[in-house]
């Protein structure tokens, strides 16, 4: 993915999913680790539990990501 990416100059990753504290942590790490400028949709993310949610906005998304919504990344895309 990197690689193509790259080949693309691609410099911006908005990321949701299920297990925000697994795959999306994960691949939000990797992605910061590359250099990418990540962005993480809060109200696009689910987990096997709210206490996990919540330890992912509250350690992670922060730290690797710029935590956002879905509606400002609408809006930031609208206005590009």
């Amino acid at each position: 993915l990197d690689f193509l990416l790259r080949q693309n100059n691609i410099k911006n990753v908005v990321l949701s999913g299920f297990l925000a504290n697994c795959c999306v942590e994960s691949t939000m790490r990797t992605a910061y680790e590359n250099g990418y400028k990540v962005y993480t949709l809060k109200d696009c993310c689910g987990a096997t539990s709210v206490a996990g949610m919540e330890a992912c906005f509250e350690h992670s998304f922060g730290m690797f990501s710029i935590p956002t919504t879905s509606d400002n990344i609408m809006r930031l895309i609208k206005t590009t």
